[in-house]
């Protein structure tokens, strides 16, 4: 019976494992896909900024950018910004059931939730999905390389030694404990949970003016002090950088899943930017959309009488 509760135990922990790495690859709405999109969206939108500048530059000798269409992109962008850094530090939800998340906290939470369980031996082989004895593995490694040296053979190095190396260094780092002083029991040092809330506390502002300004329609009390005056395009790089090297250092040492940077774009991401979107001709057309635009919304209002009729319906 013990046996059976040890097993099922140990099937728990190895898919509590496998749910942070779910939470940093998932392709729909994981950490590393919202990290990808922020980083995207804010080189776009820095060059964005910077066509604006050029175009400024030759304001005389051309006409400047459209201010609708510059502040609609604009609007998308910091919507997306602001979303995309409260989604990753959302810590309402666990990361499992049907109101889970994919989020930094709720990671870190289920981690310190089972650190107890998580030993510097469980961590190795199961997290990291290496060998615990790295000598064992140097010692079988050299005696290949006697071997092949003796017959003059050549031998391929043994990848899995800086695994497990790398996989120590790691757990060195959370546990506290140095090198020398190395046990199998070692576990997740408390501390490790309280510094990273810290770095991600720093950014908890831009979430608290998520949650009133923007994912909710906040009164004048629940807006007071949520403000993020001057927050513009470098607070924005500030921002997305210090999220991004909390996702990267826990996506490496508990997902295997280090973040990567800027993605390639398949093409030319500048293409089509050398050429007027519209011409003259098209002004007049343009000028008759907005016009049918204006009238049919015009046409949703409901004059009083008619809306009081309805209502005694």
């Amino acid at each position: 019976m013990s046996r059976d509760r040890n097993a099922q135990a140990n099937a728990n922990l190895r898919t509590r494992v496998e749910s942070w790495r779910e939470a940093f690859l998932d392709d729909v709405t994981g950490i590393n896909k919202t990290l990808d999109d922020m980083m995207w969206h804010y080189a776009s939108f820095r060059t964005a900024i910077r066509i604006v500048a050029l175009a400024n530059a030759r304001r005389e000798s051309a006409p400047p950018l459209n201010q609708m269409m510059f502040d609609l992109m604009a609007e998308g962008y910091w919507s997306s910004l602001f979303f995309g850094i409260r989604r990753l530090l959302d810590g309402s939800s666990a990361i499992k059931g049907d109101r889970g998340v994919y989020s930094l906290r709720s990671v870190l939470k289920d981690i310190e939730e089972c650190r107890n369980k998580i030993t510097r031996r469980v961590y190795v082989e199961w997290v990291c999905e290496a060998q615990y004895d790295v000598e064992d593995l140097r010692a079988r490694h050299w005696e290949k390389l006697r071997v092949a040296a003796r017959d003059r053979k050549a031998v391929w190095g043994d990848r899995r030694i800086a695994l497990s190396e790398y996989a120590h260094r790691y757990f060195d780092l959370l546990s506290g404990v140095p090198q020398s002083k190395r046990s199998a029991d070692d576990v997740i040092d408390a501390a490790f949970f309280s510094n990273v809330e810290r770095r991600l506390a720093a950014l908890s502002s831009i979430a608290d003016y998520v949650g009133s300004h923007i994912a909710h329609a906040g009164n004048r009390e629940s807006r007071r002090g949520k403000t993020l005056d001057y927050f513009d395009i470098r607070q924005a790089r500030i921002a997305v950088r210090k999220v991004k090297r909390v996702a990267d250092f826990i996506g490496l040492v508990f997902a295997n899943a280090g973040g990567a940077g800027l993605a390639t774009f398949i093409g030319d991401q500048f293409e089509g930017l050398d050429k007027p979107l519209v011409t003259e001709e098209d002004m007049s057309d343009l000028e008759d959309q907005w016009r049918m635009m204006n009238r049919d919304i015009e046409s949703w209002s409901i004059p009083i009488e008619r809306l009081l009729r309805k209502f005694e319906r």
